[in-house]
């Protein structure tokens, strides 16, 4: 039928009037020809998936490449309902006074803002929300099944459980003491999860990871003395989180669990967690004497707002050559990026130096209007890296690019080269003429 179609176009056309005049067995022949190449094209066209974002990780032996396969930029009026659900459940917090409310997130500007709020609220709550362990230990009878909850919060949940991937959040905090912003998977297992952040608003350089595991996570952690070693704490940065945007960047694979701030390695678990998660984004508040104390004093501002511009979300890529589509990113100018800050202290029993140094992370997107845009971060920020993309006969389209840039550049195949002291990384990758 596609074939049929493309020869009554060409018939139609008068594209062949003079040659069948002159002869029409050739005319047959040329219109066949014709017809047949442009149907391999539409089929080539129609097989080729192109992916609206590329990643390149550098690795100490190896480029990695991972393709878009998800996530969200927030630029709607609303939340996606879709893929989100805006409230946690139980939706309540009895021992640390919040309630999870809808009205506490809002998108802005293309940024979900979550906030928490002090205000006093009555709340009649189900029977299964009953935190029944803390009501027995502070002695509190409740037969009416009303409770004064202080604060409330903000929270999002993805619909879709994730899995293995490499996963970016571009955030901003605020200070406030007692205020406890986080970012987390979890799939409804017990005790499995991933703590890709926690943060607080009184100590906000630095971040807090973890892992929580069926059996434990500490099989393979050894302290000093040899003993099992609990995984997981807090990380000092070298700058205020709440002084602009950061990057925080998750690769979770089969082999192991990587964190990363603004493309620098911050932390390595060397476990499995092998089942799909629900993505949770949200803020709350800590209690004195519970986890993560101190709660908010009188010195805390509230509303206390936790910004995210985007989540989004790439899987290793299995094309020889992978593919870049046409599609506008646009990010958020409201605060300054602070893509520069990085990790100051590496603790041994969280990090790996023959597994996390001498990385890097280039990411590319396409735009409708022909342009290239790259950024860069983590250690090849300032390393003596050199990175080139070359055309398809080998010339050097753009040279020793840092941090963020764009280039003008026509759809075609090229390499990124990464030359890394004595090594040499090179991959190709081709641009599409159309879009996502």
């Amino acid at each position: 039928m596609v074939y049929q179609n493309l020869k009554n176009k060409f018939q139609n056309s008068g594209h062949l009037q003079e040659t069948r005049s002159s002869n029409s067995a050739i005319a047959e022949f040329t219109y066949t020809c014709v017809a047949k190449t442009l149907l391999v094209v539409c089929l080539f066209l129609l097989t080729t998936k192109g992916y609206s974002q590329l990643l390149f990780k550098l690795e100490s032996d190896s480029l990695k490449v991972f393709s878009y396969s998800g996530g969200d930029e927030f630029n709607n009026a609303s939340l996606n309902t879709e893929e989100w659900k805006d409230c946690q459940w139980p939706t309540i917090n009895m021992a640390q006074e919040f309630i999870y409310s809808s009205a506490n997130v809002k998108l802005d500007d293309g940024l979900v803002v979550f906030a928490m709020t002090k205000k006093d609220t009555v709340y009649r709550f189900n029977p299964l929300e009953l935190d029944s362990s803390f009501l027995r230990k502070e002695k509190i009878s409740l037969p009416d099944q009303n409770y004064l909850f202080r604060y409330a919060a903000g929270s999002i949940i993805s619909k879709k459980k994730w899995h293995y991937g490499f996963y970016e959040l571009k955030f901003k905090v605020e200070e406030g003491k007692g205020v406890w912003p986080a970012f987390w998977f979890f799939g409804g297992n017990k005790n499995e999860e991933i703590d890709v952040f926690e943060l607080k608003g009184e100590r906000n350089d630095e971040i807090h990871v973890d892992t929580h595991c069926p059996d434990g996570c500490d099989r393979g952690y050894k302290n000093k003395l040899g003993f099992n070693a609990n995984w997981g704490g807090w990380l000092p940065v070298s700058d205020y989180l709440h002084n602009g945007f950061n990057l925080m960047q998750l690769e979770w694979s089969a082999d192991g669990i990587i964190w990363y701030v603004n493309g620098y390695p911050l932390a390595w678990f060397k476990g499995n967690l092998p089942n799909p998660m629900n993505i949770y984004i949200n803020t709350q508040v800590a209690k004195d004497g519970r986890a993560f104390k101190p709660g908010p004093d009188e010195q805390t501002k509230f509303p206390n707002y936790f910004y995210v511009d985007y989540l989004r979300v790439w899987n290793k890529s299995e094309e020889e050559i992978p593919t870049l589509s046409k599609q506008e990113f646009r990010e958020s100018d409201k605060f300054v990026s602070k893509f520069e800050t990085k990790p100051v202290r590496k603790r041994g029993l969280m990090f790996s130096k023959k597994k996390l140094n001498n990385t890097g992370i280039i990411q590319m997107n396409y735009a409708p209007d022909g342009t290239l845009h790259l950024r860069v971060s983590g250690e090849l920020l300032y390393s003596l890296s050199e990175l080139e993309i070359r055309d398809k006969s080998g010339n050097g389209v753009l040279k020793n690019f840092v941090k963020e840039q764009t280039v003008s550049l026509p759809p075609g195949d090229y390499e990124l080269v990464v030359k890394n002291g004595k090594k040499i990384y090179n991959r190709k990758f081709r641009i599409l003429n159309y879009g996502v």
